[in-house]
């Protein structure tokens, strides 16, 4: 969803309008779109945090999480919330640890550059 909003004018697979555009139109009528999940990175794969699978999205979330000083989940929540849509970052955790670790992203305002560097890193690609 957050591809197609940046991808405008390219012939990348992340241009291409597949959810109608579900999430600017939520941005302009003050509709709250839900996070579920969102550090899920498949139905049974788990969690992209610390997953090996992903080293360069990891190692740059880890790099800012040791400038703020929280742990790769807040930094994860930050990057949600970051976002000019204003979602709500429904977990799907029990682990009080993970939800501690986690709340800290809504005390963090990533810089512009911090998120297109997360953003970048996990693979995607700007204009």
């Amino acid at each position: 969803m957050i591809d197609a909003g940046i991808n405008v004018n390219m012939t990348v697979d992340g241009a291409s309008d597949r959810d109608g555009s579900i999430l600017d139109y939520c941005r302009l009528n003050d509709v709250t779109i839900q996070a579920w999940s969102p550090f899920q990175y498949g139905f049974f794969e788990g969690v992209f945090l610390d997953n090996p699978k992903f080293p360069e999205l990891n190692k740059k979330i880890d790099e800012i999480a040791k400038k703020y000083g929280v742990s790769n989940n807040a930094i994860a929540v930050a990057w949600i919330l970051r976002h000019p849509a204003e979602m709500q970052v429904i977990l799907g955790t029990t682990n009080i640890d993970r939800v501690a670790a986690s709340a800290k992203g809504a005390e963090i305002t990533l810089t512009r550059q911090e998120w297109y560097d997360i953003y970048q890193a996990a693979g995607n690609k700007l204009p």
